[in-house]
């Protein structure tokens, strides 16, 4: 009898022993980074600027620089700066039906171009939002609501910054904010929209 307990023993401590354990799951990817290192989705961080009350006088940035003498004056500190819009921030957009052939006509829109210092090496990504209101920003034709620069690929000016032409689109007039964040952190554009309610 102990011999045939015994024998048990040794069959169960040698199945127990023989086994593999299981590899541990191989860690998830994470995304894909930019050639600076950094990826887009470390690039979608919390809004910077808060809303404000509907009817409230609009913050708008006012901050102008010229800092490359083949492009206009450029507004914003950040090294991504916008050139378009009116004096005082403001962004005359028109209708679908306005001006352009737009392919999504339930937005309206303006041309804006984005300037990028030329020492950033990373991608830049530009978000916005209404802050008086529920509106949305987005950008190009068709839209997309976010838009990103990749530094690298874009001709420099006189003083080396990089011009990109695009569109800014929105459906309604109100107070409203882009976001650009890149490596070295975000910074904020406020503006006014004025033109026909889509």
């Amino acid at each position: 009898m102990n011999s045939r307990r015994l024998l048990i023993a040794f069959v169960l401590l040698l199945t127990t022993s023989c086994t593999t354990p299981k590899a541990p799951a191989p860690p998830s990817p994470s995304p894909s980074p930019s050639p600076s290192g950094v990826s887009i989705a470390a690039l979608r961080r919390p809004w910077a600027h808060p809303p404000i009350a509907p009817g409230s006088p609009c913050p708008v940035t006012t901050t102008l620089s010229q800092p490359d003498p083949g492009l206009a004056a450029l507004l914003g500190d950040g090294p991504a700066r916008a050139a378009g819009l009116a004096p005082g921030a403001v962004l005359e957009y028109k209708s679908p039906l306005e001006g352009g052939d737009w392919i999504d006509k339930t937005w309206g829109g303006k041309k804006v171009l984005w300037a990028i210092d030329p020492t950033l090496t990373g991608p830049v990504l530009i978000r916005g939002r209404q802050l008086d209101g529920p509106g949305h920003v987005a950008f190009e034709d068709p839209v997309m609501l976010e838009l990103v620069l990749n530094t690298g690929s874009y001709e420099g000016q006189v003083g080396g910054w990089k011009d990109n032409p695009g569109y800014t689109r929105v459906r309604s007039p109100g107070c409203y904010a882009y976001q650009i964040d890149s490596e070295r952190g975000s910074s904020t554009i406020v503006f006014i929209a004025r033109g026909p309610v889509m």
